[in-house]
């Protein structure tokens, strides 16, 4: 908790002394994913199935726009652990074969 809070103070302090932080990217990324995740949700109705799937085109999305780990960006996002989201993202490749 600490370590977040710290990185939020040197966003602020950069942010008032108009410098760019990484803070900021990583903070930027983190809502980019959570609207995705969220516009897809609703495009195809939040209680139909097909969750995998959101993550598997969120995550080719910012893959593809070269970030350097978007496993960790989407596990940051999302609360869950690279395990279960690359377990998740699987599925959804499985799936998509079919």
């Amino acid at each position: 908790m600490l370590h977040r809070m710290g990185r939020q103070v040197d966003d602020m302090v950069a942010e008032f002394h108009e410098l760019p932080s990484v803070g900021a990217y990583q903070v930027m990324v983190r809502r980019y994913i959570e609207g995705r995740l969220v516009e897809l949700a609703q495009a195809r109705g939040a209680a139909a199935e097909g969750f995998e799937s959101d993550l598997l085109a969120v995550f080719d999305d910012v893959a593809g726009r070269g970030h350097v780990d978007p496993l960790g960006a989407l596990a940051t996002a999302t609360g869950r652990s690279r395990e279960d989201l690359d377990h998740l993202l699987r599925q959804a490749g499985v799936m998509a074969d079919d």
